[in-house]
């Protein structure tokens, strides 16, 4: 078993992951220009804020098993909190592993995991109030409020390769631009963006709405994204269907082994018998 461990790294918040992704010494992966048959991480972002898959391990195609590790340090209040992260990878199976989850405080896991073997995989988890395990249905959603989306066990199939991601946060995601948005949406989205977000106030998407081109009814999600566009110059959404951004914690991928089959038996080739046969007139 080939293993790695980081102590005293903290994945608590996307931000915290990035410094993670700066101080990691590298991943465990295959032989270069080699597909891996297994994979996973711990947590990656894109969006917003991209965070390249972080902690990152490959099955190594000897055949041994590589594992890494991150533990995070004492509770704290960040929007985002992983306690520890682990990541394993071997032949055609991986797992992702997440340990004391917490999300805005309002969604508390002991444990949030991604396994998948051969092609097929779930995920799993177990909630801080009940000690007996979840399978969540595929693409099963919570939703926290109309900025903030929580899909659990959401499966991505590319040729004979599986993704299952255990848990993906999308902040402001494009099928809830229509609806209302309250005082208590913006201080969720404050509470789980980058600092360096400039989130406007209840007052100044009010007045904003006021202006737009349908002023009837509350303020919006599309009156949201216009004012921070407007206040955090650079900011783009790559769709309408896309989140302004997208977190995934625990997520495992890997492929289906095909078995070589051996050459088909070919009939002998004929080969000619002498005869002599009697001549008549």
């Amino acid at each position: 078993m080939n293993s790695r461990k980081l102590a005293g790294v903290s994945a608590a918040s996307v931000g915290a992951a990035t410094a993670v992704a700066a101080l990691l010494l590298g991943t465990l992966s295959g032989s270069a220009g080699e597909e891996p048959t297994a994979s996973a991480f711990g947590i990656a972002a894109r969006g917003l804020l991209p965070i390249d898959p972080t902690p990152y391990v490959e099955a190594p195609p000897d055949g041994h098993k590589a594992l890494l590790e991150i533990p995070g340090p004492s509770k704290d209040k960040n929007a985002i909190y992983v306690a520890l992260l682990k990541v394993e990878a071997e032949h055609f199976r991986s797992k992702a592993t997440a340990v004391d989850v917490r999300i805005l405080d309002i969604l508390k896991l002991k444990v949030l995991e991604a396994t998948c073997e051969n092609g097929h995989g779930d995920s799993s988890l177990i909630r801080t109030d009940g000690g007996d395990s979840e399978s969540p249905a595929k693409g099963q959603e919570l939703d926290l409020s109309p900025v903030i989306k929580v899909e659990f066990n959401r499966q991505r199939h590319h040729d004979d390769e599986l993704t299952v991601d255990a848990a993906v946060i999308s902040v402001l995601p494009g099928g809830s631009r229509g609806q209302a948005i309250s005082a208590k949406d913006l201080s969720l989205l404050q509470g789980i963006a980058p600092k360096q977000l400039k989130v406007p106030t209840m007052d100044q998407l009010k007045a904003a709405h006021a202006k737009s081109a349908t002023p009837a009814g509350p303020a919006t999600g599309t009156d949201l994204l216009a004012l921070l566009k407007a206040a955090n110059p650079g900011l783009t959404a790559k769709g309408d269907h896309d989140a302004l951004l997208e977190i995934v914690i625990s997520s495992a991928s890997c492929r289906e082994e095909h078995h070589a089959q051996g050459p088909k038996e070919e009939a002998p080739a004929p080969k000619p018998v002498e005869a002599h046969l009697p001549v008549t007139h």
